[in-house]
This record gives C-alpha cells, sequence and structure tokens, in this order.
C-alpha cells in the first residue's frame, strides 16, 4: 500500500453518542488495492485499535475501499470495562476479576469499594492489589480475607518414662511387634512423675469477610481411666500423675500403673508358693514342684525346672525352662509357663509355654509345647536357632534357624489367625453395648438438667458429667481395642512358618486346614497361604 494511503479519502472517528466507531470512505478517484492489514493499521492510526472491533466489518470495509465504492460502516464499539467480586463459600475470602475496558470507560477504584460494601466485605481490603487488577485486568485476584477458624488440639498423654513397660501390643505394617526387649526391672519410687494429661485446646474462632466470629471445633479431652493401681494426681497439678508406691511403672493406653515389687532368693518349701499382685523378681531358683503367680512380671535370673509360672505381664527367664519327663517310680513336674505378655527365655526342654504376645527362645527348643498369640521366633542371630520336636502355635510367625528334629521325629508348626481373637472381639462388643446403654441414660439425665436448671442438685450433675466422661474414655479404649484385634485377624492372613536353614524330615505345617508334612529334608525357605493355598518360596 502506498504511503499514508489508509488516510487517503478515508474517515474514521466516533458517532455523535460516542460510543461507536463509524468509517466512511468517499473516493475521489482511482484507489490502491489494500489488505486487511492496511485496513486495521489505519484504524490504529485513528486511535481506535483498542475498541471492540468487528473482524467481519473491517473485512467488507477493506473490501470495499479496494474495489473504490464509497461506504458509511460501524466498525465496532466502545466498551466499558467490567469487574466482579466472588465471595467463597465459607465467607473468608473475596476474589476480583476485573476486564480492561475497550474504548469505553474504565472501572474506578469507588466502583468496586461501592460493591465490596454492598457485599458486606468490612474487613482487610488490599487496596493496592484492586490497583493493579484494574491497571492490567485480572483473574481471581484476592483483595480481603477474612480469618479461618483455628481448630482446637486434641488432648494426649505424655509418657513421663520412656522405658516404662507397654502391655498394648502395637503392629507393624506386616501385623508383627518385637516383643523380645522385655528388659530389666524398672523402678519408680512415690512420688516420681510418670505421665502428664495435656488437655485439649479450644482453638480460636475465626471472623467472616463480614466481621462475623465463626467458631471453632475443640480439641477432644483424654482423660485418665478411673482406677490406676499405685498411681495418684499431683496435689499441686491435677494433670499429672505421680507415683504412689515404690515399685514397677507400666505403661497402659490411658494412664500409667504401678506394680509392687516382690523381690525374693530362693523359691522353696521355706517361702512356698507366691501369689502376688505385682512383679515378682526372683533373683535366686526356683525350686522343682513350686508355683509362683503374679499380675505383672515375673522374671528369675536362674534356670527353672518343672515349675508353675503365671503372669499377667512378661515372663523372664536368664536361664532354660525345663520340663521333668517321666521317671521311674517318681512324680513327674512339667514345667507350665503361662503369661497375658510374652516369654523369653535361653532354651526350653519338655515345657509348656503359653504367651499372649510372643515367645522368644534365644537358643533351642526341644520337645517343649509352644503357643503365641503373636509369634515364635527360636534364635537371636547368633545361637542355634533349632527349634525340636513337640508343637509350636502362633497367630503370625514362627520363626527358626532350623525347624525338625534330627531323629525325625514329629515336629508340628501350626500359623494362622486364633479362635480367642474372634472370641474377645465378641467381648468387646459386648462390653461396649452396655457402655452404650449405660451413656444414653446418663446423657439424658445431663439434657434434663440442661432444660431445667437448677432442678438437679449440682453435684449430682458434676457426678453425671463425670462419669459421661469415663465411658466417653472406655469407649475410645475399646474402639482401640478393637482395631488392633481387627488388624491381627487380617495380619495372621499373611502369617508364616520360616525356617532359615533348614526344614527337616517329619515336620508337619499347618494353616487352617490347610497342611503338608515333610518327607524329606527340605533347604530353608517361607510357607504361608497365597489365594487359599499353602506356598513355599
Amino acid at each position: 500500500m502506498p504511503e499514508n494511503a489508509h488516510l487517503k479519502c478515508l474517515s474514521i472517528r466516533l458517532d455523535e453518542g460516542g460510543g461507536r466507531v463509524i468509517a466512511y470512505f468517499a473516493p475521489t478517484g482511482d484507489v490502491d488495492s489494500i489488505t486487511l492489514g492496511d485496513f486495521k493499521q489505519a484504524v490504529n492510526a485513528a486511535g481506535f485499535g483498542e475498541y471492540d472491533l468487528d473482524e467481519a466489518a473491517l473485512r467488507d470495509a477493506t473490501a470495499q475501499y479496494a474495489a473504490g465504492r464509497a461506504f458509511e460502516l460501524a466498525l465496532g464499539d466502545a466498551v466499558d470495562g467490567e469487574f466482579d467480586i466472588r465471595i467463597d463459600i465459607g465467607h473468608l475470602n473475596a476474589y476480583l476479576t476485573c476486564i480492561p475496558p475497550r474504548g469505553g470507560a474504565p472501572v474506578t477504584l469507588e466502583r468496586v469499594l461501592e460493591e465490596a460494601k454492598h457485599k458486606e466485605i468490612t474487613v482487610g481490603i488490599d487496596l493496592e492489589a484492586i490497583e493493579q487488577a484494574l491497571k492490567g485486568g485480572g483473574n481471581n485476584v484476592l483483595i480481603a480475607s477474612g480469618k479461618a477458624a483455628t481448630d482446637g488440639v486434641d488432648g494426649k498423654f505424655e509418657n513421663l518414662i520412656p522405658s516404662a513397660k507397654d502391655r498394648s501390643p502395637h503392629l507393624d505394617e506386616h501385623g508383627l511387634a518385637d516383643f523380645r526387649e522385655l528388659g530389666e526391672i524398672l523402678v519408680v519410687h512415690k512420688g516420681d512423675p510418670l505421665m502428664r494429661r495435656i488437655p485439649a485446646t479450644d482453638g480460636e474462632p475465626g471472623l467472616t469477610l463480614a466481621g462475623q466470629p465463626t467458631p471453632a471445633k475443640p480439641g477432644k479431652n483424654v482423660t485418665f481411666a478411673a482406677k490406676l493401681d499405685g498411681a495418684e494426681f499431683d496435689p499441686a497439678d491435677i494433670n499429672l500423675l505421680i507415683a504412689a508406691t515404690d515399685g514397677c511403672p507400666v505403661l497402659l493406653k490411658d494412664g500409667v500403673s504401678v506394680e509392687p515389687i516382690y523381690t525374693v532368693g530362693d523359691v522353696d518349701l521355706h517361702t512356698g508358693n507366691i501369689d502376688f499382685l505385682g512383679t515378682v523378681n526372683v533373683t535366686g531358683e526356683i525350686h522343682t514342684g513350686m508355683t509362683v503367680k503374679a499380675s505383672g512380671d515375673i522374671h528369675v535370673n536362674g534356670t527353672v525346672e518343672g515349675v508353675i509360672l503365671i503372669a499377667g505381664g512378661d515372663i523372664v527367664v536368664e536361664g532354660g525352662i525345663i520340663g521333668l519327663t517321666e521317671r521311674a517310680g517318681e512324680k513327674s513336674h512339667h514345667s507350665a509357663i503361662t503369661c497375658g505378655g510374652s516369654c523369653s527365655a535361653n532354651f526350653a526342654q519338655n515345657a509348656h509355654i503359653s504367651a499372649g504376645k510372643g515367645i522368644f527362645i534365644r537358643d533351642f527348643t526341644m520337645q517343649s509345647e509352644l503357643s503365641a498369640g503373636h509369634q515364635i521366633v527360636v534364635g537371636d542371630g547368633s545361637r542355634k536357632g533349632h527349634l525340636i520336636g513337640g508343637t509350636a502355635r502362633a497367630a503370625m510367625l514362627i520363626k527358626a534357624k532350623v525347624i525338625g528334629s534330627p531323629t525325625r521325629s514329629k515336629t508340628l508348626v501350626i500359623a494362622g489367625a486364633d479362635q480367642t481373637l474372634h472370641e474377645r472381639l465378641v467381648a468387646i462388643a459386648e462390653t461396649r453395648g452396655a457402655a452404650m446403654s449405660k451413656l444414653l441414660n446418663v446423657v439424658k439425665l445431663l439434657e434434663l438438667a440442661g432444660a431445667n436448671p437448677g432442678r438437679l442438685p449440682a453435684e449430682t450433675v458434676k457426678a453425671a458429667e463425670t462419669t459421661r466422661d469415663s465411658i466417653n474414655a472406655e469407649m475410645a479404649a475399646l474402639n482401640l481395642d478393637e482395631a488392633e484385634l481387627n488388624r491381627e485377624i487380617a495380619a495372621s492372613k499373611e502369617a508364616q512358618i520360616v525356617a532359615e536353614k533348614k526344614f527337616l524330615e517329619g515336620v508337619e505345617v499347618r494353616f487352617g486346614l490347610k497342611r503338608q508334612t515333610m518327607v524329606a529334608d527340605r533347604e530353608g525357605g517361607i510357607f504361608k497361604l497365597k489365594e487359599g493355598e499353602l506356598t513355599f518360596d
């Protein structure tokens, strides 16, 4: 196109109302051919390039100009700037979307502030953000914020004796827990701090864009168990649990109990059988035929032979556990070991051992009856680790270096869920049902008190609140127990029988109804169920 030809006989201006761009063309002679780009350049040169132009009208005008035909065409319009303020669902944040004008009037700060006022935005307006959006446009620009409510933090317990025994099993992702580190007897003294209760917080209320407060969700409180033997609250701090007596601390889900410790040298006819509410520490020997019972742990420094040991917690025998065999003309004594926790010993021979958690034999077990709620492990890495003859039964794992008898006598190993796990689930459901019934009655009483202030004595209301909190804590503990049991049952489906070096001829492995007997020695490996079938890897 010739220089300045876009001005030749072409006039571009606004109409009388100032809102529409009009192009006038009145040729007085020949005109040069132009392109759409040439025509747009003329529009831009006239100062209307930012207007809302109609592409079809521009093409029509270009064609008519090139043909030399006179015309008067509307090319586009002046469009004012637009804006919108969006408020989120929680009425906490306001966002500005601003579309710049196209030849029309721009959006002003005053209009935006007026709209913000109309939308009841009264807090924290960011004028700088608004001005930036008005200048260059913007989409969902944050221009005002309220304050979100901060929910309270749940209460929790802080164990002040990290080495205290934990009577609650905590399983890993494989359903196993290491119960071998049973440890020495830990002693606390009267007045020693045991556990701190950190109360829940109420949280902080928030503030909407309109300046209205929003409530925070308070955290859930935790409460100490109603009865914790051997422990009491610090008179100066209701949230601090201290030892009420000397003894062995035991960590519970909702507190710490302190079990008295009874220390004795030898257990024989001079001491008689022992039945003690707490932990028994035997520094000497337990003579054949004697019985020791403890609600807590039993620690024995030496070897036991032909004895009965019953403990609510763990049983630790530094030596071995031996059950006497039949002797001609003599009465035999079988060592019968029963504990709710775990049992560990150097070796076991002709013994009957039943443990709620695990059985850990460092050297070997021979012709013994072993039953554990979780696992049986024979060998500690540096010992023989032989499981020879007898029966071993565990829900999740049976492991030894060598399983079987060199004489090829029968060795039975059984893995998988124990029926007692399901029975415990039923018991939990029954206990929770009774607690729920009691809780409903207490809640009704408190609702009555709330609806009729002063009708019930304050002491009655306070007692009801305490009972409600205690039942809620009990039910929370039951829910945790139930979840743990369900995990154990689920994990037992992944149970394993492991011989690290060898399975010997005569070994029978069982998983429920699935079983296999070794008819010859076999290199070590793992038996487990896969899709309901017994496999060996």
